[in-house]
């Protein structure tokens, strides 16, 4: 079930699906290249659905009648080996996928996306992946919106983790959400990615919304900003 389709950003396609098919309704539509089957072929239960799900997703987001393959750089980040132009990023939770399509992207800039089902345990490990600003930033606000603001810190730090892509970075030093105004359950924010001499600036859109059935999912998107 499609819960999401959207174009967050100029020349972005962004889709969130909620799997209730089975694999073979992915592989009839998915041709996968001899680097796929062996990845594919490396998973198991929910999560090997997760991973044909997303593609399939990010194919359909595309347009295009026949599908580009994917591969992955040395640090697990995907990317069109036949097609520089396009950029990509996915996530998963718990039998949610979501895709970050971007066209025509210029050399240099980036982009990431992340979702997560609402948990209880986000409060219990916030401290793992958030500064003490941005700590005393969450809490400032009430106990509700709290455990709102944990999910978007995570899902806003995957996403520049993601779009970064090149790993060793430590979510609460080295990637910074700046203070935003959470309102109507989405907020406009800016994050930073600084490493050593590297910083770089991003725009995120950071919204929650409620599933079909039952329980709540947090979303972000996330694009380089212009020097």
């Amino acid at each position: 079930m499609l819960l999401l389709s959207s174009h967050p950003f100029p020349n972005t396609h962004f889709g969130i699906w909620q799997i209730a098919e089975a694999e073979a309704f992915f592989r009839e539509d998915l041709p996968l290249s001899a680097q796929e089957e062996g990845e594919w072929a490396l998973h198991k239960g929910i999560r090997r659905l997760e991973w044909l799900a997303g593609r399939w997703l990010l194919h359909k987001l595309s347009g295009s009648v026949q599908r580009m393959p994917l591969a992955k750089t040395a640090f697990s980040k995907p990317f069109f080996p036949d097609d520089e132009r396009f950029l990509c990023s996915l996530s998963h939770s718990k039998g949610i996928v979501a895709a970050l399509l971007l066209s025509d992207a210029e050399s240099g800039i980036s982009i990431g996306c992340d979702i997560q089902v609402l948990v209880e345990k986000m409060p219990r490990i916030a401290h793992k992946f958030l500064s003490a600003a941005e700590m005393n930033f969450v809490l400032q606000h009430s106990k509700a919106v709290q455990f709102d603001l944990f999910h978007a810190f995570w899902t806003a730090k995957e996403s520049l983790y993601k779009a970064y892509g090149l790993k060793e970075l430590d979510f609460s030093d080295h990637i910074r959400v700046h203070d935003f105004e959470w309102s109507e359950n989405r907020t406009e924010a800016t994050g930073s990615i600084q490493r050593g001499d590297f910083q770089q600036h991003y725009t995120l859109l950071i919204e929650k919304m409620n599933l079909p059935e039952t329980g709540e999912l947090m979303h972000t998107v996330c694009m380089q900003k212009e020097q």
